[in-house]
């Protein structure tokens, strides 16, 4: 409707929001015109074609049409209880849900971390798509509430407190381990290159 003619949405909105108030909502297993009002909405093409509901209430009299009304509303509170519960209920599935994919991080004090580079889309113009995300190592110096720590660089330098989702465990690279090894077993040669 919007792609024919995208400068006509705010005259399409009443017809959108019509469409959506009248429309059944698994969540709350009705429309929300019937949370709302009590009953079911009585569209226009209803009265134009003469459906069994319309013509039910043609031939009531007024005070039996204001008691049927009544007895809709008693009714009503029953039905947004029941609504408020399934949605309730639903929410608790999706939280249930989404809780299975999420993977809890902690780290101890002296744990080496990676931290993410902040600046998540600059790419450095030598490595290209190369660029790492990650730097570090970095030390776990202190855990505060709310799943946040304090991290010092390897020089002994502070950083500022990071959330635990922009920290991951480190774990040395295959370059890193190489030269770890070539020390190990070549100490001296270790001690000429640091010179």
């Amino acid at each position: 409707m919007i792609k024919d003619n995208p400068r006509e949405w705010s005259n399409l909105l009443l017809d959108t929001l019509w469409a959506y108030r009248t429309s059944k909502r698994d969540a709350i297993d009705c429309t929300p015109y019937e949370l709302v009002y009590g009953h079911e909405v009585v569209l226009p093409v209803e009265v134009s074609v003469s459906t069994v509901r319309v013509d039910g209430q043609r031939h009531m009299t007024s005070e039996a049409y204001q008691e049927a009304m009544s007895i809709m509303n008693l009714d009503m509170e029953a039905k947004r209880a029941q609504a408020l519960n399934s949605l309730i209920k639903q929410k608790k599935l999706t939280t249930e849900s989404y809780n299975k994919r999420v993977r809890k991080k902690s780290f101890k004090v002296n744990d080496l971390v990676w931290k993410v580079r902040l600046s998540m889309g600059h790419k450095d113009h030598f490595y290209g798509k190369w660029t790492p995300q990650w730097e570090g190592p970095f030390r776990v110096i202190k855990v505060y509430s709310g799943n946040s720590y304090g991290l010092q660089d390897m020089n002994g330098d502070m950083t500022r407190n990071i959330n635990s989702k922009f920290i991951k465990a480190y774990h040395p690279t295959v370059w890193e381990k190489y030269a770890q090894n070539i020390q190990k077993s070549f100490p001296e040669f270790w001690e000429y290159r640091q010179k």
